[in-house]
């Protein structure tokens, strides 16, 4: 019988290739995904803020149109309070008279745009050089010029400067406080630090040579030192050089093993055309960069695994193959050997009442016993599945004796004797034929393992029944019960016999233990009542 197995090696690396292809695209298509959602989100916050900081910073330029004038009113006030001789502080109170907040502060610097007298104690001797080419414009000349508001990092909000010069070269400024858009900064900025991925969020405001930062994301009040001035004008400069002609514009760096993405977008202002809104927002991008390397990580120990699910289910279905060509095997053999072992039989049986019994027929005899035995324990695999057998009472003694009877040819034949103890009956209740499967495989395997010349022993006492032969050490006793399975391979034996055995003693609930000490091999079971 030519069995041709299928070529596993290569069904098992094309499933394989096909598996890893299959990670591959999920893989891709996840990051892809994982990309899209988190440049979506991106987008969505960066619009979300812009929008939010445009409609606050209009509102305020909007309430700086309708306070420009009103400002420099107060301004020429204070310039005429302070040439009667007042101080800052009495000029401070006259200007927020019937005000609902001190709105205004003031401020007097010295020629080199030091703070020499405010209103503000702490900003006295503040350095404001940096900005002289701000100030040069107001030398020589009476003007007076209220800048656009910007945000003050001591109060925390908007406010607007008015600058003019006064005769001894030195410079007056009015500051002008917007607190009624405090609630909505706060707003926005409560917006941005409950929002992780924001890592920071600034809008400049540049117009001509001016540029204010507007600062969302809350800082601590502080007041502002002169580098942070002067870093906030290049950093606007260098924005604003980033921008080119674009008007928005994004890209990824790593700055101290933070991967970053900076997002720049330039609107111009509705209020003032010479003013443009530049916002700024830098996304934190560690968690996105985290789970793509989960998902990398993830990818590769699913591929991993798959592989070798996939190589242990060949190997499984390798070995099943095998077990199913082997049960094939033996069904197509159960009917090949039938008409002939019932042809050797009625020939035997002749040849006996011919010729009488002599050393010859007794060799065949026990040659063709074995072969039955075979034969039944291949019908037994065949039909055990297929039909029910009746279960009956059946007197234990009285069929070791007729199964030690049947047996006593082969192991003539082979020089082995076989001996019957009973201490007592017993009446299992099973199948007849099952009984016949579980006493004869535990008989032919005491012969076919046994020594030449020793004695088989079979033992009842109570409900326990053992086989007892001399012969080599059992080295694995749960291994000999497993189907096709031999300990001694140069022995005869199809691996079918304890198998059966096992499986019948699984059905009836019956224990199993196997002993090999001092040369005795003890196939003990215990049966129920």
């Amino acid at each position: 019988m030519n069995i041709k197995l299928p070529k596993s090696s290569t069904l098992l690396f094309v499933n394989i290739l096909i598996f890893l292809f299959i990670t591959l695209f999920a893989y891709f298509i996840l990051q892809e995904n994982i990309k899209l959602n988190n440049s979506k989100n991106q987008e969505i916050l960066f619009f979300k803020i812009k929008d939010k900081s445009s409609a606050l910073l209009t509102k305020v330029l909007q309430k700086y149109h309708s306070k420009k004038e009103f400002i420099k009113e107060k301004h020429k006030m204070a310039l005429t309070l302070l040439e009667d001789g007042l101080d800052v502080d009495t000029i401070k109170t006259i200007l927020n008279k019937d005000l609902k907040y001190n709105k205004f502060e003031v401020f007097i610097l010295n020629k080199d745009l030091i703070v020499e007298d405010s209103s503000i104690f702490t900003d006295i001797g503040t350095d404001f050089s940096l900005l002289k080419k701000q100030f040069k414009k107001f030398e020589n000349n009476d003007n007076i010029e209220v800048a656009i508001p910007e945000y003050s990092f001591e109060f925390l909000k908007f406010v607007s400067y008015s600058t003019s010069s006064l005769k001894d070269g030195k410079y007056f400024q009015l500051s002008y406080s917007y607190d009624e858009f405090i609630s909505e900064l706060r707003e926005i900025q409560e917006f941005i630090n409950n929002t992780p991925i924001i890592k920071k969020s600034i809008s400049y405001i540049i117009s001509n040579d001016y540029i204010g930062n507007f600062a969302f994301k809350t800082i601590p009040s502080h007041k502002q030192t002169i580098e942070e001035l002067e870093g906030r004008l290049k950093k606007g400069t260098e924005l604003l050089g980033i921008l080119g002609n674009n008007s928005y514009i994004s890209y990824h760096k790593k700055i101290d093993n933070d991967e970053l993405h900076i997002a720049y977008l330039l609107q111009n202002s509705p209020i003032y055309k010479d003013a443009e809104i530049l916002y700024c927002i830098v996304f934190d991008e560690n968690k996105f960069s985290r789970d793509i390397l989960y998902l990398k990580l993830v990818s590769f120990f699913v591929f991993i695994a798959g592989a070798t699910a996939i190589y242990l289910t060949y190997k499984l279905r390798t070995k099943e193959l095998l077990l199913n060509y082997k049960d094939k095997f033996i069904a197509h053999s159960i009917h090949e050997i039938k008409t002939p072992l019932s042809i050797i039989t009625i020939n035997i049986q002749l040849r006996e009442k011919l010729y009488g019994d002599d050393k010859y027929t007794k060799k065949i005899d026990g040659a063709l016993k074995t072969l039955e035995n075979s034969y039944e324990d291949m019908t037994f695999l065949h039909t055990k599945d297929k039909i029910e057998y009746d279960i009956v009472e059946i007197n234990l003694q009285r069929a070791l004796e007729n199964r030690v009877k049947y047996f006593s040819t082969i192991a003539d034949c082979q020089n082995r004797k076989i001996e019957l103890i009973a201490y007592n009956n017993f009446y299992p209740k099973m199948s007849k034929i099952e009984l016949n499967r579980l006493v004869d495989n535990n008989i032919s395997n005491a012969i076919k393992y046994s020594n030449i010349g020793s004695t088989i022993s079979i033992i009842l006492k109570d409900n326990i029944l053992e086989f007892h032969s001399k012969g080599v050490k059992i080295e694995n006793p749960k291994g000999i019960f497993k189907k096709y399975k031999r300990e001694d391979k140069n022995t005869g034996g199809h691996g079918l016999g304890l198998a059966i055995v096992s499986d019948i003693c699984k059905k009836y609930n019956f224990e199993i233990e196997v002993l090999s000490q001092n040369s005795i091999n003890t196939f003990r079971y215990i049966l129920n009542y």
